[in-house]
């Protein structure tokens, strides 16, 4: 009866005075203005649990009745005023204007911990070996080391062999033929000391060692290499072909530090490859030009900081811009700009009966990333695993039909940074696959920091999950979705456009904005318990393809 006389009241009030708007206070201290002329009737739920205000132009405005504390006529002189946008728009950042956090890096001592070696810190080398290449030899100092041998094959294609450990190795130079391979059984260090090196034939760097390699690049150096487009046949040990995986090649760790400049081209296979994993600390890594991947490792690609410089990496790729195998992919910190035909950050693992103990995902920890890609059915991030960002910008562009900005075969956890994504591309000639937002078959939970995409092609959606997805920040987190193309050709439900497609919706806290062809959500369930929750079609009058159940929050809803 109280609500039922608020009501009344309300009328009356409207209708008595020269007032222009409804000013809808909540307890939580927002306060919305709704114009007088532009409402067409007010009305609660069947349980008067709800409070609806609705526009002659298809806009519904929802409160919870026990969250209202008042509705005026005048606006209240305390209280932050809420607005709606019935176009919103995502917008690309200024690169020189993006904040974004790095974590710098802890250095670890304790060697019984293994995290230990992948810390030039702790190493003290106790031999120097410098080697100069020229286009017609190599000159080595000092000529003789106790446990290093030095092979020479047509003058300019150096094999170092050693059984000794504590090695620092500098190489400078420039030949346009010429490669080094190591044999080692003890992990060195390789310090890049102005070099530039072509194998026309095969790898510019082979290391045939399973041991820690610190690739320094040092200081105020530029250093240059490159591989052949077309490689020899592989050197043959006991019945076993050595691996030569791209211009750059390692069977064990190469951990990246150094404040100088490197440059890379793979013309006949990956720029920098692994087959343990790589870590980069500092330094700036250019890939210029890359016939398969930019950097590709089975273990682990990590990228971290110093304390005294950030790497900056720049990758332009016909495959994957980065791709690991068999692990993790861990960005901290750095400047990434990555551009490639394929994926451009892929955690690949893919096995019939998977090792448990192997964990594919993505971690997003900090650092800049700026992605582009361009293939069909590429990715801006594709895990096998988990995508999980807690801090760190990312803006990616993708422009391939079938696209997707990330595509995660678990869960999606968005706890805080910034994803700014652009989908262009549209349907998968093959397979109707529409380019899109995130696509998830795992479920979704989104805490914090700011989440906005932008899709272009037909019948695309900018979060599609086979989960649920679940909004719960403390108002921490801000989402802005738009899917502004018309559905594709097919009266198929699934190859409509939309905001979010998922199993069930939960909202608690944060403002979500939605503005979609189609439907803004299609669900099962849809809860709003608080937030603020902007549902916007552009084709259909109901955006929303349940009774949403709302328990608190602000609801705007807008069909057409």
């Amino acid at each position: 009866m109280k609500k039922i006389l608020l009501l009344i009241t309300i009328i009356s009030i409207a209708c008595s005075t020269q007032a222009q708007s409804f000013h809808v206070c909540n307890s939580n201290g927002t306060t919305l203005e709704i114009p007088v002329k532009e409402n067409k009737e007010i009305t609660f739920d069947t349980a008067q649990r709800l409070i609806n205000f609705h526009n002659s132009g298809n806009i519904r405005h929802s409160f919870a009745t026990d969250h209202v504390k008042s509705i005026e006529m005048q606006q209240p002189t305390n209280g932050s005023r809420l607005s709606y946008d019935l176009e919103p728009q995502v917008n690309t950042y200024d690169i020189d204007e993006i904040i974004y956090n790095n974590i710098v890096e802890t250095i670890i001592t304790d060697e019984t911990i293994d995290e230990a070696g992948d810390f030039i810190e702790n190493y003290t080398p106790e031999k120097r070996v410098t080697i100069t290449f020229n286009e017609t030899g190599i000159n080595i100092t000092p000529a003789t080391t106790s446990g290093i041998t030095f092979e020479t094959k047509n003058n300019t294609h150096l094999t170092v062999s050693s059984t000794t450990g504590k090695v620092q190795y500098i190489i400078k130079g420039k030949c346009s033929n010429g490669s080094i391979k190591f044999y080692s059984e003890k992990k060195f260090q390789l310090m890049l000391g102005g070099i530039e090196l072509t194998n026309p034939t095969g790898p510019a760097i082979n290391i045939q060692t399973g041991k820690t390699v610190y690739f320094t690049i040092g200081n105020a150096t530029d250093n240059s290499l490159c591989d052949g487009a077309t490689y020899s046949a592989p050197v043959t040990t006991n019945g076993e072909e050595e691996d030569q995986k791209g211009t750059i090649f390692s069977e064990g760790q190469l951990i990246f530090n150094g404040t100088g400049t490197l440059n890379v081209t793979a013309l006949g296979g990956h720029a920098i490859c692994s087959d343990d994993y790589i870590r980069i600390r500092s330094g700036k890594i250019n890939i210029l030009s890359a016939l398969k991947d930019g950097f590709h490792t089975n273990d682990m690609f990590r990228v971290g900081t110093t304390a005294k410089s950030e790497p900056v990496i720049n990758v332009n790729s016909t495959g994957d811009a980065i791709d690991c195998c068999k692990g993790e992919i861990i960005i901290e910190a750095g400047k990434l700009t990555l551009n490639s035909g394929g994926e451009a950050i892929k955690a690949s693992y893919e096995e019939a009966v998977p090792d448990t103990l192997i964990t594919p995902n993505v971690r997003i920890n900090g650092g800049r990333i700026i992605i582009t890609t361009s293939g069909v059915k590429s990715s801006a991030v594709k895990a096998t695993g988990s995508y999980i960002q807690t801090d760190g910008f990312i803006q990616a562009t993708v422009s391939g039909n079938g696209s997707k900005i990330i595509n995660c075969d678990g869960e999606v956890l968005f706890n805080n940074g910034t994803l700014i994504g652009f989908a262009h591309g549209t349907q998968h000639a093959a397979d109707t696959t529409s380019a899109g937002g995130i696509k998830c078959e795992g479920n979704m939970q989104i805490a914090g920091g700011i989440l906005k995409i932008k899709c272009t092609g037909e019948g695309a959606k900018a979060i599609n999950c086979n989960g649920d997805i679940t909004i719960d920040g403390n108002d921490a987190a801000e989402v802005t979705l738009l899917s502004i193309a018309k559905n594709d050709n097919t009266t198929e439900d699934d190859k409509k456009s939309r905001a979010i497609s998922c199993a069930g919706f939960t909202q608690n806290g944060n403002t979500v904005q939605l503005y979609s062809y189609d439907k803004a959500i299609s669900a099962a369930s849809v809860t709003l318990t608080n937030g603020t929750l902007h549902a916007i079609s552009t084709n259909d009058t109901k955006p929303i393809n349940v009774d949403i159940t709302q328990s608190g929050g602000w609801l705007m809803t807008k069909g057409e």
